[in-house]
């Protein structure tokens, strides 16, 4: 076996998608060849003859440039390995992550040096080139703040200079990979805990009742109903052709559409906060079929339960709800826009409906208004008016809180924000990413035996059952208890939310 076969093999039992692209690659011609420094160890010499790294000491090198400690470290530059062994026997609880200028030169290096044993070390993680489309999105998914804790990166000069013109804009692909791992991050550390929380008190409630899938009439069409302005007018012309139609009632149009005396088909939820049960406060008609996704709110699941209604949860994008629909079968219902419309259009596609018209998703502030006559907000908003602070003011802090621009519609002045576009963008975007829900889809949850099977998991230190609840380390890291490390806190809350 080659050199490069035998580094080949090792790369594939951790990565098969990098080793498989290294596999297809052209050989590189940026080397030619190896000396060996005076300590001993092989050293990449560029065609030029320039060696990538000390051909006296590399070590000692590495000791005197390698002086940044961080819990994940970037290496970009892979060079003989001399300088990611230095750093990790100093910092033996530290993570690395390794890039190169290209997968051929990179494929070349592999044909000249074993590096089995550095690839094969469970600390490493092999990212794509650093000129690649694919890196900073690997660069976030690698580094997790949660686990990790700090970042730092370390560029080798020489393999710098080599590659400048294909490295000058490294640092700024490393700074917006971490700007959106810091935007994710905040996000985790905010919901870190009421993810949580929802989901195993969801998933208990999921393993006390049996799912059938719904009895739907497809030759009809699914009206999805968001909260926006224009649903005022929506409903009038409904009740002309309500024949026509199977509604799918997201949570904040709700009580507007059954107080104008409709009862919609289903009710779909996915906000993890206790606002969305303010939307079911009144009567929920007994008809209405409810569809939740397991980090959502589970006060207002539990109302459906215990108003007798049929319901059933779906799993979205939380690592953990992915490992227990790993473990037992739920309906993949995406929930990574943002958006609860965006979820009600594709619960329509799943269940076969091929003709889908919306209203009420005016992604924007119709005519000045932020929400539909009859939400549970735009009550809020009434209920707290006076003559001094009319209603309209609150809409106007609600809607200016964040950048806004305008527009003029026939409605009058429509006003946008970057959040809203981005909400429209992404349900234009996903309308074309068709999913479908089987029967088997629709199982009773073996709860019992799931979180038996998941706590041993997180007793060995299992790495997936560790990634599945990232988000909830986010927010240990930021809510430190006494002496109790963040898996620590993070299994006493769960032994709180499981009995």
């Amino acid at each position: 076996m080659t050199i490069l076969e035998k580094n080949l093999a090792a790369i594939k039992l951790k990565q098969p998608e990098i080793a498989e692209t290294l596999q297809r690659s052209r050989m590189g011609t940026a080397y030619k060849g190896i000396a060996a420094a005076k300590t001993g160890e092989p050293t990449p010499l560029f065609t030029s003859g320039q060696a990538l790294q000390s051909l006296y000491n590399p070590a000692r090198e590495a000791e005197r440039t390698v002086t940044t400690s961080a819990g994940f470290m970037l290496f970009c530059g892979i060079g003989n390995g001399i300088h990611i062994r230095v750093f990790l026997e100093k910092y033996p609880q530290s993570f690395c992550a390794v890039t190169e200028s290209d997968y051929e030169s990179f494929k070349q290096l592999l044909s000249l040096i074993d590096y089995t044993e550095l690839v094969s070390d469970n600390r490493i993680f092999l990212l794509p080139p650093c000129t690649d489309s694919a890196f900073e999105t690997a660069l976030a998914a690698a580094y997790l703040p949660a686990v990790h804790g700090t970042f730092g990166y370390h560029i080798l000069r020489t393999w710098n200079e080599y590659y400048k013109a294909q490295t000058k804009d490294l640092p700024g692909k490393i700074e917006h990979a971490l700007e959106k791992i810091k935007a994710d991050f905040s996000v985790q550390v905010h919901f870190g805990k009421i993810w949580l929380r929802n989901i195993f008190l969801n998933l208990r409630l999921a393993g006390s009742v049996t799912p059938e899938y719904p009895q739907t009439d497809t030759a009809r069409t699914a009206l999805i109903l968001g909260a926006g302005p224009c649903l005022e007018e929506s409903l009038s012309s409904l009740k002309k052709q309500r024949e026509r139609y199977t509604l799918f009632c997201t949570d904040t149009a709700f009580p507007a559409v059954c107080a104008d005396g409709f009862t919609p088909e289903f009710f779909i939820a996915i906000d993890p906060q206790n606002i969305s049960y303010q939307h079911i406060i009144g009567t929920i008609p007994k008809e209405t079929i409810g569809i939740f996704d397991l980090s959502t709110q589970t006060a207002t699941a539990r109302r459906f339960y215990e108003n007798g209604n049929a319901f059933f949860f779906t799993a979205g994008g939380h690592p953990l709800v992915q490992a227990a629909a790993l473990f037992s079968p739920f309906p993949r219902l995406p929930t990574g826009s943002g958006t609860v419309a965006v979820a009600a259009y594709h619960a329509a596609q799943a269940l076969g409906y091929r003709y889908i018209e919306c209203s009420g998703m005016d992604f924007a502030y119709t005519g000045g208004k932020a929400y539909a006559r009859g939400t549970y907000l735009s009550e809020q908003y009434a209920d707290s008016a006076s003559r001094t602070c009319p209603q309209e003011h609150s809409f106007v802090r609600l809607m200016f809180r964040t950048e806004t621009y305008s527009k003029q519609a026939k409605k009058g002045i429509t006003y946008r924000t970057p959040l809203l576009d981005s909400y429209r963008a992404a349900f234009e975007a996903e309308k074309h990413c068709c999913i479908s829900w089987q029967c088997t889809d629709f199982q009773q949850f073996p709860y019992t035996a799931f979180l038996a099977s998941f706590t041993e998991s997180l007793k060995q230190n299992n790495r997936n059952a560790v990634t599945s609840i990232l988000p909830a380390l986010a927010w240990c890291k930021t809510h430190k208890k006494e002496n109790l490390t963040d898996m620590e806190l993070v299994s006493e809350l769960i032994s709180g939310y499981t009995d």
